[in-house]
C-alpha cells in the first residue's frame, strides 16, 4: 500500500504549529495593547506623563501664592520649599536624600527626572517650590495603586503569564494530536506482541506515521505467515508421528501375540522369564504408542468438556493416585491447600487429573529416597493455581526453556526410566485448553517446580 503524496508530513505539521503559535502570541499581544489603550482612554489608569501635566496646571497658582501650604498639593505629589540663597528646605515632605540631585540642577533645569520620579522647579520671589511626582503609568483606583504600585511591572507580569498560557495551550493541543497517532502505533505493537494478528489498522493523515503503520502491517503479515507455516509443520510432524505409531503397533501386536503363544507351550524357567520380559516390554511399548497417537492428534481430538466440580475432590483424587504411584519408595508428598473448602470450578476433571498426575509422576521419579514433594493447590478470587515442587536436582538452563516440548528429555539430572518427554507437553496442552498456562522453574530449595495457572471459572 503506497503513501498518498497529498498527505501531511511532520515537517508541515511543525510549521503549522509554529505559525499557529506565532499568530496566537501576536494576537494576544495586540489584544493586550488594545486593552491598555482602551483602559487609558477610559481613564482606568494614568499615562506616565499624567502627573507632569497636573504639575504644569498647578504651576501658575504656586508661583503667585503668598505662601505655599500642604493642602495646596495633591495627594499623589510631594513638595518642598527651598530658600533661594542657601537652597535649604524651609517646608515640605520631600526627603533630604531626594533633594540632593534637585539642588545640583536647580539653576539650569526646570525639570529633573530620577528613578521614575519627576521634579518640577517653580521659581518664586525668594524661594523655590519643588514638586515631586511619578513619571510612570499608574492605576487610577487608589486600591489598585496601593496593592500594585508599579503598573508597568504588573502589566508586564500579566503579559508574560498570558504568553506562557498561550504557548502551553497551543503546545498541548498539538501534542494531543500527535499522541493519538502514537497511541495507534502502541496499540498495534501490543496486538502483534500478543499474536492477535486479525486487527484492522487505522491510518493517520501524516506520512511518517503511515510509514510506520505500514511497517507494522508488514511485520504482522510476516509473523502471521510464519505462524501458519509453523502450524502446518507441527501438524505434518504430528501426522507423521501418528502414522509411524500406527505402523509400529501392528508388528508389536504380532510380537506380543507370538510371545503369548510361546507362553502356552512347554518351556524351562529361563525361557519363561524371557517370555515375561517380552510381554512386559510389549505392554510398555503399547502404552507409549497409545500416548504418541493421542499426542499426535491432541489438537484435533482432544476436546475439553467443562463441568462444575469440587476442586478439593480433584486434589484429593490426584493425591491418592500419586501416593499409589510412589509405592514402596521413601518419598513424602505434602499437600498445601489454600481456600479450597467449598470451591467449585468449571473444569474437565479427567484431563486435569491426568495433567497433574503427569507432573507428579515426573516429580516422584526425580526425587531421591527420603525426599519430599510439595503439592500446593490454591484458589484466589479469579485464579486456580497448582504448584508441584520436588526435591531433586532441578532443571538445567536448557530444560527450563524446553521441558514442555514434545520428546524433550534432559541429559542429566531429570531423566528417568519410563519417561520420553511427553508428560509436560500433555500438561501444557490441558492448561491451554483451560485458558491457562504452565510455567517451569527451579525452586529456592533447588528442586524443580512446575505450576499450572488457570482462570477460576465457576459458571
Amino acid at each position: 500500500m503506497g503513501i498518498d503524496k497529498k498527505k501531511k508530513t511532520l515537517r508541515k505539521e511543525l510549521i503549522k504549529y509554529m505559525m499557529t503559535l506565532s499568530f496566537s502570541l501576536a494576537a494576544v499581544t495586540a489584544l493586550y495593547v488594545a486593552v491598555n489603550t482602551l483602559g487609558m482612554n477610559a481613564g482606568l489608569f494614568y499615562p506616565a506623563n499624567y502627573y507632569e501635566h497636573e504639575a504644569e496646571k498647578l504651576k501658575p497658582m504656586l508661583q503667585s501664592a503668598e505662601r505655599i501650604e500642604e493642602d495646596m498639593i495633591p495627594d499623589a505629589m510631594k513638595y518642598a520649599v527651598l530658600d533661594k540663597k542657601s537652597k535649604q528646605k524651609k517646608a515640605g515632605n520631600i526627603k533630604e536624600t531626594e533633594l540632593s540631585l534637585v539642588r545640583k540642577k536647580i539653576d539650569n533645569k526646570p525639570y529633573v527626572n530620577y528613578k521614575q520620579k519627576g521634579y518640577m522647579i517653580i521659581d518664586r520671589k525668594d524661594e523655590y517650590c519643588v514638586l515631586e511626582y511619578s513619571v510612570r503609568a499608574e492605576f487610577r483606583s487608589s486600591f489598585l495603586r496601593k496593592h500594585f504600585p508599579n503598573y508597568e511591572m504588573t502589566s508586564l507580569c500579566i503579559m508574560v503569564i498570558l504568553l506562557i498560557a498561550v504557548i502551553f495551550i497551543v503546545t498541548t493541543l498539538f501534542a494531543n494530536r500527535l499522541k493519538k497517532h502514537f497511541e495507534t502505533l502502541n496499540t498495534m505493537a501490543k496486538q502483534i506482541k500478543q499474536q492477535n494478528l486479525h486487527f484492522t489498522p487505522e491510518f493517520s493523515n501524516i506520512k511518517e506515521f503511515d510509514h510506520v503503520i505500514e511497517s507494522l502491517i508488514d511485520m504482522r503479515d510476516a509473523l502471521q505467515a510464519s505462524l501458519q507455516a509453523q502450524w502446518h509443520l507441527e501438524k505434518t510432524k504430528k501426522e507423521q508421528i501418528g502414522a509411524l505409531a500406527h505402523d509400529i503397533k501392528i508388528p508389536m501386536t504380532i510380537i506380543k501375540g507370538n510371545a503369548e503363544l510361546l507362553s502356552l507351550s512347554p518351556h524351562n524357567q529361563d525361557q519363561s522369564d524371557y517370555i515375561k520380559y517380552i510381554l512386559a516390554a510389549g505392554d510398555k511399548i503399547d502404552q507409549y504408542i497409545d500416548q504418541l497417537i493421542h499426542l499426535s492428534k491432541a489438537e484435533e481430538t482432544l476436546h475439553i468438556k467443562l463441568k462444575k466440580a469440587k476442586v478439593k475432590d480433584l486434589v484429593e483424587s490426584v493425591l491418592n493416585d500419586a501416593e499409589a504411584y510412589i509405592g514402596g519408595k521413601n518419598i513424602e508428598i505434602e499437600l498445601k491447600a489454600r481456600n479450597l473448602e467449598g470451591q467449585k470450578a468449571a473444569i474437565d476433571r479427567s484431563l486435569l487429573h491426568r495433567a497433574l498426575m503427569n507432573i507428579l509422576s515426573n516429580a516422584v521419579d526425580c526425587t531421591p529416597e527420603g525426599g519430599k514433594i510439595d503439592f500446593e493447590a490454591a484458589c484466589t478470587n479469579d485464579t486456580l493455581i497448582f504448584t508441584i515442587t520436588d526435591s531433586g536436582k532441578g532443571f538445567s538452563p536448557e530444560g527450563l526453556k524446553k521441558a514442555a516440548q514434545l520428546f524433550y528429555m534432559e541429559d542429566k539430572g531429570r531423566t528417568s526410566n519410563g519417561h520420553y518427554g511427553m508428560g509436560l507437553t500433555f500438561a501444557l496442552s490441558v492448561a491451554k485448553l483451560h485458558q491457562g498456562d504452565l510455567t517451569i522453574q527451579n525452586a529456592e530449595t533447588g528442586g524443580g517446580q512446575v505450576s499450572i495457572t488457570m482462570p477460576l471459572v465457576q459458571d
